[in-house]
């Protein structure tokens, strides 16, 4: 509960791109002028105060963002300029391997994305948030017939309650509320209910009291040269259109990098990498927060740059599918697995974010229709 309090209150406020005049993609244009105008006197003061606390911030960052990534002194002048000028933080200049200043016109700042998600998904930004509680989302999907995890069993408050036989099968246990594959812990097989009864307290009192416990995900074979210990999943963003249909806007493959991980995000260093929207073919792979790119898995030498994924078709009708299940948020992320019996619905997410798609794709999501969309929903919500 913590850090839910820290991250809505780093959101709250949300910050105007530049001093007086708004600098940020040309569609969100409109968007930008709205809110100018709409601005109080005391509110242009404030942000005008922001704005140059945020100039006079960026030199500093920009050094700590040089050693962080093994930059050098070139780099962090070209950025500090850059970053001023166009109101950008030197860490996504960075991750996005910007080093002009009209690259960024094509790109969403992530400060800019928490406010405008904010404005067009606000059911999000709540407790009734649904796909914030995996709980709760495993009951809407099941009620909606899209292929999902069953859930095993449910523990709240210290009271496990078991929904289905485990009969052997390997599980996984997952915060109810956690983000990022924190948490995750793969458990053994039980041979009964009453098994599991008895042995998962001893889980409950190392990593918490709200869990999710579900069968462990078989990979398709296709991907097992890239899997090691991880499910690799893909993550599928799709808006509602004009029209309020579901349409896929991106795509970014993850897989795990290190053999002791069990979850493929980019927090524990797991590699990501673009996906064509046509065809399911992967570009190239890079970690999501530095490092080397690679064609190649760093650890199995499996092609990735290349790859088609397998059921492409079949994974973004499902995301599709999902969001009309969930057509309360106007935009989802939706963490699908690509298993031997077709694509599996693992989670949504109303706040996707923008670094991994921007970083994996090395463009810009505001010069696609993601960026279309999404100023369709501003101007629509304002």
């Amino acid at each position: 509960m913590g850090y839910d309090r820290i991250y809505f209150l780093k959101k709250a406020f949300a910050l105007y791109p530049g001093l007086r005049r708004p600098v940020s993609a040309p569609v969100f244009a409109l968007h930008y002028a709205g809110r100018r105008q709409a601005r109080g006197a005391a509110r242009a003061a404030l942000d005008l105060v922001v704005g140059l606390a945020f100039r006079a911030w960026v030199p500093f960052r920009a050094r700590a963002v040089q050693r962080r990534f093994g930059l050098d002194a070139d780099w962090r002048q070209r950025a500090t300029a850059i970053a001023r000028a166009r109101f950008a933080d030197p860490n996504d200049l960075a991750l996005f391997r910007l080093d002009r200043a009209d690259a960024l016109d094509g790109y969403i700042r992530r400060f800019e994305d928490a406010a405008f998600n904010k404005r067009i998904n606000p059911l999000g930004w709540t407790r009734d948030c649904v796909l914030a509680d995996k709980r709760r989302f495993a009951a809407r999907a099941l009620a909606a017939g899209l292929p999902h995890p069953e859930t095993v069993a449910e523990v709240t408050d210290g009271a496990v309650r078991v929904l289905a036989d485990p009969a052997g099968r390997a599980l996984v246990a997952k915060p109810a509320h956690g983000e990022g594959g924190d948490g995750v812990r793969l458990l053994g097989p039980f041979a009964d209910a009453d098994t599991l009864r008895a042995q998962l307290p001893a889980v409950l009192r190392k990593h918490g009291t709200a869990l999710l416990v579900q069968p462990l995900v078989e990979v398709h074979p296709d991907l097992r040269d890239v899997a090691l210990a991880a499910l690799p999943t893909v993550r599928i963003v799709t808006i509602l259109d004009e029209a309020g249909r579901p349409e896929v806007v991106s795509a970014t493959f993850r897989c795990a990098a290190d053999p002791a991980a069990c979850v493929d995000n980019m927090k524990a260093g797991g590699l990501i990498a673009p996906v064509d929207l046509r065809d399911g073919r992967l570009g190239l792979a890079c970690q999501g927060y530095g490092g080397v790119d690679h064609a190649t898995h760093p650890v199995t030498g499996a092609a990735i740059q290349g790859r088609v994924l397998p059921d492409w078709p079949a994974a973004c009708a499902l995301a599709q599918s999902a969001h009309l299940a969930f057509a309360d948020y106007a935009l989802v992320g939706w963490d699908v697995a690509l298993t031997p019996a077709g694509p599996m619905l693992i989670e949504g997410n109303g706040k996707p974010g923008v670094l991994m798609p921007q970083r994996a794709a090395r463009a810009g999501l505001a010069d696609g229709r993601y960026g279309v969309l999404l100023a369709h929903h501003l101007a629509t919500k304002a």
